[in-house]
């Protein structure tokens, strides 16, 4: 029985970090712009790449905390019912996040 709600859970979840990245990816480049900074060092790449990983292992802790749900608590919680909240709410905190950092990393009035 796990093994068919987890498909499930999957199939709905995998499709949706697509857009996920695609969003989160462009508010950063939105800040990127914002500010100005065009000159990038290998250290910024790196990082962006780091952030980027980040991001997808905060994402799949909708998937987690589902299947968490289903296992231990045999769907009592009914967490399914707030998939697109959780989706939607993760979604732009990150957005916002990563906005506000890249703006805050990349401002000229920033001594970093």
């Amino acid at each position: 029985m796990i093994e068919k709600t987890t498909n499930e859970i999957l199939k709905w979840w995998e499709p949706k970090r697509l857009w996920f990245n695609i969003v989160v990816g462009l508010s950063g480049i939105l800040a990127i712009l914002l500010t100005g900074e065009f000159e990038f060092i290998i250290f910024d790449i790196i990082g962006i790449f780091i952030w980027g990983v980040i991001a997808n292992i905060l994402f799949s802790t909708g998937i987690l905390i589902e299947i968490l749900d289903d296992y231990y608590f045999k769907s009592k919680l009914k967490l399914f019912n707030f998939r697109w909240l959780f989706y939607i709410v993760g979604t732009l905190l990150y957005c916002i996040v990563t906005f506000g950092y890249a703006v805050l990393y990349y401002s000229p009035f920033a001594d970093f």
